[in-house]
């Protein structure tokens, strides 16, 4: 499959994902949250085009990979297309020092492949990595690897959390669930929404609870005060594009920061 119909394809479906959340119909953007999280080490665009073609997938990996896995792909598998950045290395001159070094810049992007654990054959995979805990051990947990200060209080109005950039305060008076799924949303704001950027506070909210959601749903929250946040989105095809890319890097970043707290608490 050429990278074109692949991205052409991308694109008729974020029209399609805008056109639903402005009819109030979340399905199919939460659906595509669950597998950002799932997939979170792949791109906004990757994740959708797995959506696309094997929407049931769990685990995915190109053919190499699995290999080295112990696994093979079964005969007459159908890849996953997804794109790939297409590099090109270049000599670049230091003005200053007169040094060349090489450096490798992104032309474009190709078609390769992955496919889904389902399609392949062979060893057991290894469990990867400890059993997620809940309650107040996951809220703990996310307490500990979020990136900047997080404390419990009286908030005005209602508010269940709140994030100036460098702190989170949390209402104390919600259950420990509540509370990691509140922290997740201010910790997508911290991410996200400060040090300049301006945007519509709906998309603000909008990627919040989105990046939430994503994480949320990965770890084994219920999230199901999302579809409300949602749903008051109004913006435009190009601007949900833009929040897709973002969304799915804040969600990586906290994912990602979980492993490494993971592996700290495993060490220690």
């Amino acid at each position: 499959m050429k990278g074109d119909t692949l991205v052409e394809g991308i694109k008729n479906q974020i029209k399609q994902l805008a056109a639903e959340l402005k009819e109030g119909r979340s399905q199919g953007f939460l659906a595509f949250l669950e597998k950002a999280g799932r997939f979170h080490r792949y791109s906004a665009r990757n994740v959708m085009l797995i959506l696309m073609q094997r929407p049931e997938a769990t685990l995915v990996a190109g053919i190499k990979r699995w290999n080295e896995l112990g696994r093979r792909v079964k005969k007459g598998e159908k890849g996953i297309a997804i794109l790939a950045p297409t590099l090109k290395r270049v000599d670049v001159v230091d003005e200053a020092t007169g040094e060349v070094r090489e450096e490798r810049n992104l032309v474009g992007f190709h078609t390769t492949y992955v496919f889904d654990i389902a399609q392949t054959e062979g060893e057991p995979l290894e469990p990867q990595g400890e059993e997620i805990p809940q309650g107040a051990a996951l809220y703990a947990r996310l307490r500990a690897a979020c990136p900047v200060v997080v404390e419990e209080g009286l908030l005005p109005g209602g508010a269940l959390g709140k994030a100036d950039g460098k702190r989170i305060v949390l209402a104390a008076d919600q259950g420990h669930t509540r509370k990691a799924e509140t922290l997740l949303h201010e910790w997508a704001h911290v991410l996200l929404h400060f040090g300049g950027i301006n945007l519509p506070r709906e998309v603000e909210e909008l990627e919040a609870e989105a990046v939430a959601y994503a994480v949320g749903k990965e770890v084994g929250l219920p999230m199901s005060g999302s579809r409300d946040y949602i749903l008051h989105w109004r913006g435009t095809v190009e601007g949900l594009e833009a929040s897709l890319e973002r969304i799915q890097r804040a969600a990586r970043e906290i994912l990602e920061g979980l492993e490494r707290e993971e592996r700290v608490l495993a060490a220690a």
